[in-house]
């Protein structure tokens, strides 16, 4: 039996879903997968940590920003978000109504085309990569010499990772429906031991060690592809290449629903495109400084964000499968509430705490004073729009579960116009803090857009049941945040103005012991002020480890 299925038919094979809103599974899923991807951010960040000795805000530095990104923006755009958004409840549909075999033909179907489909898609991008990169990304770049050739070549080297990471996040999704949350989830640590290894071995055999770490993106991205299929078989789904899903209705349906959403994908990618080449315009170093400071934003967003948006879908889907409008709704109000219990409190820890955290994880080798403040300058406006993109994610679930592709696109273009107007207007007096305030502003915009659609449409929420403990976090992240302030400003715990020239090593072997005293006991004050304003999913998170914790010492006590 798949972990976390209700039941298995005995004659056919395929799991079967519980049915109806289980917040303890969400829970538990949740904390899994946030888990993991804890422990993959880590990894992240110690691959960012190299990518800053090595590159540190250089022309390097920009040009793989620009040479990753190509790929990665096209991945959204094809893959992890509206194909997913699409696949993931027909997939749904397969699993509740059909047998084995028809599941199988159905997968094999699917799967055949869409590898075809990126396979064309990444020849295309290498063939074009000039033109791509020199009209459309970093028109810029050619007033550097050797930077737009850099980076042209980088983006070609770097375009199979578009192929073999589609293909990876399908079968991502594919484990997500099946309830298997966890391998999924560790596979980006692959990508930085890739990374990692890559720069370590070979930065000096090449001009510029930009290259190594182009070499590690694409292993990483096959490593990541290949650790999850040995779970896939597991969960006794099959693959047999056929051309026979250009006649199966349940593939044209995921086609269907996928042509609306590619239409708000692309516009989403627009947004991020635009940001690009706007900040290509900018200062040197601009577009690197982004680049270190969204992935400090996707830290928090990743470890539970990410995480809760992924565990819904597939039980969102389950209930629009089965009519169950009420659970839909009280899903999408549960993740909210564990998602602002996160985001807020990590929100404001990334503000106080940005510039020391900055200068501990980055601030080395080619990485300066410069670079220092660039970045946390984005990172402050960055870290204001977490709440805001976490709140849109879940809430856009909604619509996927229920087939309503064409929903998103109206948000999205809504966010596009007020995106690109507003970096267009702050870019040139915020300089790289504008281009962040913007994304920022954009995702209020889109959550506030989307929920104001899902209530009037239907009621799928109750704004006091979802919002309802919002001032109660407000007032624990205030009582968290005024010690970090007091332990940072007056007792200056953090000041490491004056480690430039440490290693890494000696850096957290001084700070070390204040950050093992000072994060935990900010946790803790979160924590305690929390459980006293009665948030509810506190107790529920520390009902769920105690029982946990019980059951185990109960198994211990037997033995």
């Amino acid at each position: 039996m798949v972990p976390g299925v209700a039941e298995e038919t005995a004659n056919q094979g395929i799991p079967k879903p519980s049915g109806g809103n289980s917040r303890a599974s969400i829970l538990k899923s949740s904390l899994l997968m946030s888990v993991m991807t804890a422990l993959s951010r880590l990894f992240g960040l110690l691959r960012e940590q190299v990518q800053g000795y090595f590159l540190g805000t250089g022309m390097g530095a920009d040009a793989f920003a620009i040479g990753s990104t190509i790929p990665n923006l096209l991945r959204r755009l094809f893959a992890e978000g509206q194909m997913t958004a699409a696949f993931v409840p027909v997939l749904k549909d397969e699993m509740v109504f059909g047998d084995r075999e028809r599941l199988t033909r159905f997968y094999s179907g699917f799967m055949t085309l869409f590898i075809l489909l990126m396979l064309a898609i990444t020849l295309l991008g290498i063939a074009f990569a000039e033109p791509i990169v020199r009209y459309i990304f970093a028109s810029k770049f050619a007033d550097v010499p050797g930077k737009m050739e850099l980076t042209i070549g980088l983006t070609r080297l770097m375009f199979p990772y578009l192929m073999i990471i589609s293909v990876a996040a399908i079968v991502q999704a594919t484990l997500n429906a099946f309830k298997i949350f966890g391998p999924s989830a560790f596979t980006p640590v692959l990508l930085s031991i890739a990374i990692i290894a890559a720069v370590a071995l070979f930065h000096d055999s090449f001009p510029n060690p930009a290259w190594a770490l182009a070499i590690g993106f694409v292993v990483g991205g096959i490593f990541q592809l290949l650790f999850q299929i040995p779970f896939l078989r597991k969960a006794g789904v099959q693959f047999k290449p056929t051309l026979a899903g250009l006649k199966d209705s349940s593939v044209r349906l995921v086609g269907r629903q996928f042509l609306p959403g590619i239409l708000g994908a692309g516009v989403y990618q627009i947004n991020i495109a635009v940001s690009q080449i706007i900040a290509t315009t900018l200062a040197p170093g601009t577009v690197a400084s982004l680049h270190y400071s969204l992935r400090l934003q996707e830290v928090v967003l990743g470890i539970f964000a990410v995480s809760v948006s992924q565990v819904i879908l597939p039980t969102m889907s389950e209930q629009s499968t089965l009519g169950d409008r009420k659970g839909l709704g009280d899903t999408l109000e549960f993740s909210v509430r564990l998602m602002a219990l996160v985001t807020i409190p990590a929100t404001a820890g990334l503000i106080i705490l940005g510039d020391p955290i900055i200068r501990l994880l980055f601030q080395y080798g080619r990485f300066g004073e410069e670079s220092v403040r660039m970045t946390v300058w984005a990172l402050n406006f960055h870290a204001a729009g977490i709440f805001f993109i976490a709140l849109h994610r879940n809430a856009t679930q909604v619509f996927y579960a229920m087939k309503d592709m064409k929903t998103p696109v109206i948000v999205a273009v809504v966010s596009m116009i007020v995106n690109v107007g507003l970096c267009l207007a702050l870019a040139g007096p915020m300089q790289n803090g504008g281009i962040a305030l913007a994304g920022s502003v954009a995702s209020l915009a889109s959550a506030a857009l989307t929920l104001v659609i899902l209530h009037v449409r239907g009621g799928f929420f109750n704004p006091g049941r979802m919002f309802g403990s919002l001032p109660k976090v407000l007032v624990a992240t205030g009582a968290m945040a005024a010690l970090l302030l007091v332990l940072r400003f007056y007792f200056g715990f953090f000041d490491i103005q004056g480690y430039g020239g440490l290693g890494m090593f000696e850096r957290v072997r001084q700070m070390g012991p204040r950050v093992a005293i000072s994060i935990p006991a900010a946790m803790l004050v979160f924590v305690v002020a929390a459980r006293f304003l009665h948030v509810r999913e506190v107790g529920e998170i520390s009902a769920m480890v105690k029982r946990r914790i019980n059951r185990r010492k109960a198994g211990r006590d037997r033995i």
